[in-house]
């Protein structure tokens, strides 16, 4: 589980993790409010005008993870 910054806010709560995904510049993360919230990630590597729609975190891990593209891995990936 994600950590709490604040722990006494109704409005904050942990979003449940479940593995590693690679740390990328060009994907988007959004978090969707609703109970409980859900995150929504785009990868950008096409552009903003063309984002392409990858679900949740735990969808887009294996396509991310997947991921040949060489340019987009932050320095600490690879």
């Amino acid at each position: 589980m994600a950590l709490n910054p604040i722990e006494a806010s109704e409005e904050r709560r942990p979003i449940p993790r479940s593995g590693r995904i690679r740390r990328c510049s060009v994907r988007h993360v959004s978090i969707l409010p609703g109970d409980p919230a859900t995150v929504q990630v785009d990868c950008l590597l096409g552009g903003t005008d063309h984002p392409l729609p990858l679900g949740t975190m735990d969808e887009a891990r294996p396509v991310c993870n997947a991921c040949t593209a060489r340019s987009v891995w932050r320095e600490d990936e690879d």
